[in-house]
């Protein structure tokens, strides 16, 4: 599980004012609307039939999941815990890396830890490599993932490098989109379960597909 307070800070502000409309709810096959009715801004809707989630809406491509019959209930599982990114990928079309992309933030975090824990429990580090690390690295510009790499491959302060360890890490992290999807169906999913267990599924149908 990951916790990515950013994303969930402003997914609840996107959606503070979000109410729920329930365009079909049939079994397995569902079609949920969500919506500021007074704005189309971060719009959503979640859809489901016997095996696969679509959620889509004003934030990102659309993402579609497939794994049980009851994808409620695959995510559900993790309602306790949050979002779980890494696992929900998994069961995307595209897999875990159609979601991912170069975080110049987690190369800088990962930089970092790898040079405290080599000076704290690796046998140190030559004197003096903080300040070349800042100097010829984290004060570069890393916005581009090939020029980054290539500040990494080209670092050396006095024996100390990261050439040989490269191909170990990955600076590629979750796409802010897929993680407010994330979001988006544990709020939508938690929501429907909480009108329909108070018995107000009613209220959240359109008048006219009640009619």
């Amino acid at each position: 599980m990951t916790d990515y307070p950013e994303i969930a800070a402003r997914f609840a502000n996107d959606t503070a004012a979000h109410e729920m409309t329930v365009k079909h709810d049939d079994g397995l096959y569902r079609h949920l609307w969500f919506m500021n009715p007074k704005s189309s801004e971060c719009w959503f809707e979640i859809i489901t039939w016997p095996g696969c989630l679509a959620m889509r809406g004003d934030v990102g491509d659309g993402y579609v999941f497939s794994r049980l019959d009851d994808m409620f209930k695959f995510f559900r599982a993790d309602r306790r815990w949050g979002i779980n990114p890494h696992y929900w990928s998994e069961k995307l079309g595209g897999g875990r890396r159609s979601v991912k992309a170069y975080s110049e933030k987690l190369l800088r975090q990962l930089v970092v830890e790898r040079f405290v824990e080599d000076a704290r429990y690796n046998g140190g580090v030559p004197v003096g490599t903080g300040k070349a690390l800042r100097t010829w690295v984290l004060n570069e510009d890393l916005s581009d993932e090939f020029t980054a790499l290539k500040v990494l491959e080209d670092f050396a302060h006095q024996g100390y490098e990261f050439r040989d360890d490269l191909w170990e890490w990955d600076f590629h992290d979750y796409e802010p989109d897929f993680l407010w999807a994330c979001y988006a169906i544990a709020w939508g999913i938690a929501r429907y379960d909480r009108v329909r267990n108070y018995g107000l599924q009613k209220l959240a149908i359109p008048q006219q597909a009640a009619s």
